[in-house]
């Protein structure tokens, strides 16, 4: 990822017309990211509520894991040292479940022993128990056994003092695992961003009022209230505004002063009722409109009020959730101290013809396919900005990359998941 620039030094620097200037997407997330400090404010949180949280302090080792060397397996310890040959017989002198003490065996003897007990003094391999046949105290090997079989070496997996996780990782399941295994109770994250959503527009309605001719209902506000919920971030419904710069202007400085980002939907191109940057200079904030080589999403607008970050998203509301999945995710990485995570996608065969034209990386909602060829992508149709049923139907998003002029069946294309791949 491009390093973001300080926000203090885009803000002081000369205005540059990114409008005027097709940026690719890299560009544009540098750009945005740039207005987007990271949040000084921490939490300290139980390690089992820490899912989807930043760490805001490295975790180090408190213990050695194993703690001790111990079995892999359900069987049996034996002292090997340079092999012991199928059929060989071998007395059983002891048990040991997990959590007892281990003992100590010699040659030519074996301690029954589970998964996760320790080893017996003078034992260096474990037989497991589908490996052998026992005759009363006797068990008679079905297969060769070597010195270090099936057993865990204390410290092999982490040792005491070691770097487990680092300042901005975010949290899943696998990390509290590991930081439980170590008896670390809670974790140091930082806050939570607060994210408040504006929507504006004349012709918006509201669930519940009634629609009248040239009028819509609003998607955009509920769809991005979700995404952030569903993010980890904590939304903040701003509700909606007319297009009136001087009430936008208001808005925006009421959710500057309870939000870490605001975002507006609609008015983020330059036409004459696109009031987003205007909109943002009156309230005291400053910005500037980002020309993308994107297709839906080509405008966008970002900036920062007071201490809050803003983005400007477009109206249409496939254009608004793709430059979220792309702006939005890079503002919150930003916000959080964390560095945004590589879009990789996953490439797959096209199972679809999709004509269009070369010159901007493209979105398009797609189905997974699987047939005799294998996995492949569908692509939903032509889509549209404005198509929101493509989207409900998709199980995720495919990339066309600028320079492609057009996909043919057959063609490799990258698949982004809806859950997963753009998750924050």
């Amino acid at each position: 990822m491009t390093a973001p620039v300080a926000a203090e030094a885009l803000l002081a620097a000369p205005a540059v017309d990114h409008a005027s200037v097709t940026l690719s997407i890299p560009e544009a997330c540098a750009r945005a990211s740039a207005y987007a400090a990271p949040l000084i404010e921490a939490d300290i949180v139980p390690v089992a509520q820490a899912t989807g949280r930043t760490l805001a302090e490295p975790v180090v080792a408190l213990v050695a894991t194993p703690p001790f060397t111990q079995s892999a397996m359900d069987g049996y310890a034996v002292v090997a040292r340079d092999g012991i040959a199928v059929g060989a017989r071998i007395q059983v002198v002891g048990r040991v479940p997990a959590g007892s003490r281990g003992g100590k065996i010699a040659r030519g003897q074996a301690t029954r022993l589970f998964t996760g007990a320790p080893i017996p003094e003078g034992a260096d391999a474990v037989v497991m128990q589908e490996h052998v046949d026992r005759d009363g105290d006797i068990i008679v090997l079905r297969r060769p056994i070597r010195a270090g079989d099936n057993i865990r070496i204390k410290g092999e997996d982490v040792q005491p003092l070691e770097t487990l996780l680092q300042v901005g990782e975010r949290l899943d399941a696998r990390h509290v695992a590991l930081a439980a295994a170590q008896g670390i109770g809670t974790f140091k994250v930082r806050a939570r961003p607060r994210v408040a959503v504006i929507s504006t527009g004349d012709e918006l309605r509201q669930a519940g009022d009634a629609l009248e001719p040239s009028a819509i209902y609003d998607s955009n506000r509920p769809m991005l209230l979700a995404l952030i919920e569903q993010s980890g971030l904590v939304p903040i419904d701003g509700g909606w505004v007319p297009d009136r710069p001087e009430m936008i202007a208001d808005r925006l400085q009421c959710a500057a002063e309870r939000a870490d980002l605001v975002i507006t939907s609609g008015g983020a191109s330059l036409g004459e009722e696109d009031h987003a940057l205007e909109a943002l200079e009156r309230a005291g904030g400053s910005g500037e409109t980002l020309k993308i080589a994107l297709k839906p999403g080509k405008p966008a607008v970002v900036g920062r009020i007071r201490t809050a970050a803003y983005l400007g998203l477009p109206g249409n509301p496939v254009s608004s959730l793709v430059c979220w999945l792309l702006l939005g995710r890079t503002m919150t990485c930003s916000l959080e101290g964390r560095e945004l995570p590589r879009r990789l996608g996953f490439p797959l065969p096209s199972k679809s013809a999709f004509a269009r034209r070369a010159g901007r990386t493209e979105f398009v909602p797609v189905k997974l396919v699987d047939g005799p060829e294998g996995l492949g992508v569908e692509i939903l149709g032509r889509g549209g900005s404005a198509r929101l049923q493509p989207l409900a139907e998709a199980d995720g998003l495919a990339e066309i990359a600028a320079e492609n002029g057009g996909v043919r069946p057959g063609d490799v294309i990258l698949f982004h998941p809806l859950r997963g791949a753009f998750a924050i």
